[in-house]
């Protein structure tokens, strides 16, 4: 069989605690696909809102849900990788939304229809502040990583790659996902793919997209690029100032004004 008449077999995802408010745009994103070769789970944090009596309503669209308690949202993320049965892996957290109900089927034809199939395929992703975060021109490399990532909302990983380069380390409490994408790509060398298309929306109210923790994310991500030996601690300072800021920016709504000014700039 070739890859051009292989159908791909995905595995969703959805980790959520006390998400009564933004839980259900997930679920009909999900369930409105096309594309209905994928099985999706849902691991809870044992929430105690009313959560659990939204998804329940959904009833057998949800073939797996998973309520307990967990140490953090890379623990329960962990604990869903250990379900799965998909070639890939989508996670797509509670208030993030896949963008359209064609997206999976869009996907599963890029990868029929690659003939060196990627481990890693990585898309764009849409803020629900409007914001479009593209990768078009990117390339993967210790140079992008060093100020910059892919988002685990907009990207389809090879489950075999977890078992290849372990787990999310979950003495991460935030950038964890980070710390995979340098182990499996820029020290394993993952063969990554970009897919030319907006994949989901991005919820922003998430644990790393809340200023409060900027800091402490700000921290890890140091932490992380010195341990893989992407910067050395004395350029800690300043790739520690310039994601501040650019996170700062984003976080008041300012980051896409600028960006937009400075392209008028340049094309007069």
């Amino acid at each position: 069989m070739t890859n051009k008449t292989k159908i791909p077999f995905f595995s969703i995802v959805t980790v959520c605690y006390n998400e009564e408010k933004n839980i259900k745009k997930t679920c009909e994103s999900i369930i409105k696909q096309g594309y209905k070769n994928f099985e999706w789970i849902i691991i809870d944090g044992k929430s105690t809102d009313k959560t659990l009596e939204i998804i329940k309503k959904y009833g057998k669209k949800i073939p797996k849900v998973i309520s307990e308690k967990d140490s953090g949202v890379y623990n329960a993320m962990n604990k869903g990788i250990v379900k799965t049965k998909g070639e890939y892996i989508l996670f797509l957290n509670g208030g993030d939304y896949l963008k359209d109900k064609d997206v999976l089927q869009e996907i599963a034809n890029f990868i029929q229809k690659d003939k060196k199939q990627g481990e890693i395929y990585y898309g764009d992703l849409l803020y629900d502040n409007g914001e479009i975060v593209t990768f078009k021109k990117s390339k993967l490399d210790k140079k992008f990583f060093k100020t910059k990532t892919i988002s685990h909302q907009a990207t389809f990983i090879k489950r075999q790659l977890f078992e290849k380069y372990g787990y999310y380390d979950e003495q991460y409490k935030i950038v964890a996902d980070f710390d995979f994408w340098i182990r499996a790509i820029i020290k394993g060398g993952a063969k990554v793919k970009y897919l030319p298309i907006i994949v989901s929306v991005f919820d922003q109210t998430g644990i790393s997209a809340d200023y409060k923790l900027a800091k402490k994310q700000i921290k890890e991500r140091s932490e992380v690029l010195i341990k893989h030996g992407l910067i050395g601690k004395t350029e800690t300072i300043f790739a520690e100032a310039k994601w501040f800021i650019l996170t700062m920016l984003k976080k008041l709504g300012f980051y896409s004004i600028i960006r937009e000014t400075y392209r008028k700039i340049v094309k007069r």
